[in-house]
């Protein structure tokens, strides 16, 4: 006769990350009614051809002793055969909208919450400390704007000819804007209001 699982103790499985995320599953397998192992890799093996996911029962096991954190896809269809078996959808909420129980407002669905704590056990993050954050993108350096160039032969401007001019009817243009004289506003694209 097969064993029961049995959520491991502290000497077995000490705090930490892949602690909480083998308690979070074994909520599941609780609320499932501890299913044997056999039994959910049965369950996992019966889905869609081409999505399905070869979950042997010593994954199973060693999953919920915290001897493994697997693959997502594996973790991911355990979650999912525990939830139909108790009862549960995978996309509900995994905390609920109450302002004093929740106190961030936390949206995470199931899986959502299982994959957060699934990664914090792959990648040895603890909870508190939260995910690992990423540099900063550095900010691209502007670029320098040359010289304006005109006049003949592309030199510099000498004397009264000045930087060239952008059309006024340009609105393209990359300059600043011209204003307009009152005899060239015969159509304009603002409202009149």
């Amino acid at each position: 006769m097969p064993q029961i699982l049995r959520m491991p103790s502290e000497d077995e499985l000490p705090r930490g990350p892949k602690r909480t995320f083998v308690s979070e599953m074994f909520t599941y397998f609780r609320a499932a009614g501890r299913p044997s192992p056999a039994s959910i890799a049965a369950a996992a093996s019966q889905g869609p051809q081409p999505d399905r996911v070869v979950v042997s029962r010593e994954t199973v096991r060693r999953l919920l002793k915290g001897e493994t954190t697997s693959t997502w896809p594996k973790v991911k269809v355990v979650h999912e055969v525990l939830c139909r078996m108790a009862d549960r959808d995978p996309t509900w909420r995994r905390f609920a909208d109450s302002s004093d129980y929740d106190e961030d407002n936390d949206t995470r669905t199931l899986r959502e919450y299982i994959r957060d704590l699934w990664n914090d056990a792959v990648d040895g993050v603890e909870v508190d400390d939260g995910p690992p954050q990423l540099a900063p993108v550095p900010e691209p350096t502007p670029t320098p704007t040359p010289a304006p160039t005109g006049g003949w032969g592309g030199k510099a401007p000498s004397g009264g000819w000045g930087p060239p001019q952008q059309p006024l009817d340009d609105p393209w243009a990359t300059g600043t804007p011209q204003k307009k004289t009152s005899s060239q506003q015969a159509y304009s694209d603002e409202p009149p209001f």
